[in-house]
């Protein structure tokens, strides 16, 4: 009776943290809910999941992490101030998934496991200004808009609006750090790229850069015309 017992206790870490739920199963949903802000299939519900750190949200503590493939659905954000994570760090999670203003996310992490350091990072998954704007597959993200140009500011003091000629979007510093100033940025400049993660405040999506190496700036060259020359500038 005592070495049945003995491999039951043993059993029990591997059966609570051996099974998982994915990103992408925490994430997706086509019920819109009451307030239509599309919220988890698992709210109030304790998971275990796993991912790629992506991002980290340096004003307000906590972080983001993805499927390794990318893709709509397959990021969320971690709402923990305590924990030490790094960008590329594989990190196993156990917590309540939680709505906060219809923006999903994990919170009151119950554990978490750095199972690897220095991956790659998912692609960024392609998107239009006008999808972003509207679509819940895109919360918390990693996501490119290509050939963007900044409109102008929004009635929010920390956005810019952005267009790729689909419609406008929103262009936020949320994951900028202190030192660094994205809404300086002049109106009528164009973007060839811009890369961030996607967040929901006050009923509206924007994208987040990480840092300035996300803006990268394209202007036609100015020498002869006929050459036609294209200068890729990193900022």
């Amino acid at each position: 009776m005592r070495s049945y017992l003995m491999a039951f206790i043993l059993l029990i870490p591997i059966f609570l943290y051996s099974g998982q739920t994915s990103i992408s199963e925490i994430q997706f949903t086509n019920n819109s809910g009451t307030d239509g802000t599309y919220p988890s299939p698992y709210r109030n519900q304790i998971v275990n999941t796993s991912g790629i750190v992506t991002a980290i949200n340096l004003r307000s503590g906590g972080f983001y992490i993805s499927e390794p493939q990318g893709g709509p659905w397959s990021g969320i954000f971690i709402n923990d101030r305590t924990r030490e994570v790094r960008v590329g760090d594989l990190v196993e999670i156990t917590g309540e998934v939680a709505e906060q203003f219809g923006f999903t996310m994990i919170r009151n992490v119950r554990r978490l496991r750095v199972v690897s350091s220095g991956n790659p990072l998912p692609p960024p998954t392609p998107v239009t200004t006008s999808e972003l704007a509207v679509s819940e597959a895109y919360e918390s993200v990693l996501v490119q808009i290509s050939n963007a140009t900044i409109n102008g500011r929004s009635d929010r003091a920390d956005v810019l609006l952005i267009n790729d000629g689909s419609g406008i979007c929103r262009l936020s510093d949320g994951l900028y750090s202190p030192g660094e100033n994205l809404l300086s940025i002049t109106t009528g400049t164009v973007y060839s790229r811009i890369i961030g993660v996607v967040d929901y405040r006050f009923g509206e999506f924007r994208i987040n850069p990480r840092h300035s190496a996300d803006l990268q700036q394209t202007t036609v060259g100015t020498g002869k015309p006929s050459w036609g020359r294209i200068k890729s500038l990193y900022r």
